[in-house]
């Protein structure tokens, strides 16, 4: 994970911070520093994300921390490849948002319409983290985003 991505996780978190209100916004939780915290190789990239922040709220995107992305993974079993290519690390408006091992770009699934929608490709990791959680794209996932308070928060923090 880049130093920019750490710095605005950070800067987020501060601002949800200074509201106890601010958990019907968004929460982004303290990271696991637990040296222990290991997982299949193909998908570190994320478990280096728990180690920066062990799950998020973010609007309407939704990340698992340490304690229940394993117990998630039953999501993937019907996709394409299964286990082997999918990891489940949240879910965006109650669909899974997955990792693929290969390519470690971010995918969201449709459940229930597997074969009949192809499924939404956000980039790699970092780029997802960058553009549509704390970006911009964010409008371009989450209905009338204009109107969310996760939305309103990045702007006013001026993150794009």
């Amino acid at each position: 994970m880049n130093s920019k991505l750490k710095q605005i996780i950070q800067t987020v978190k501060s601002e949800l911070g200074k509201d106890p209100s601010s958990i019907i916004i968004g929460k982004i939780c303290d990271g696991n520093k637990n040296e222990t915290l290991n997982c299949d190789p193909k998908v570190q990239l994320y478990y280096d994300f728990l180690k920066e922040c062990d799950g998020a709220s973010c609007g309407s995107i939704d990340f698992w921390n340490s304690e229940m992305v394993l117990n998630e993974q039953y999501k993937v079993t019907d996709m394409p490849g299964g286990r082997e290519n999918w990891f489940c690390i949240g879910q965006i408006l109650y669909e899974p948002i997955v990792l693929n091992k290969t390519d470690t770009k971010v995918y969201r699934f449709y459940q229930g319409f597997e074969d009949d929608i192809e499924p939404d490709c956000f980039g790699d990791f970092d780029d997802f983290l960058l553009e549509y959680v704390f970006g911009d794209k964010y409008a371009k996932i989450i209905p009338e985003a204009y109107e969310d308070e996760w939305y309103r928060l990045l702007k006013k923090l001026n993150l794009f």
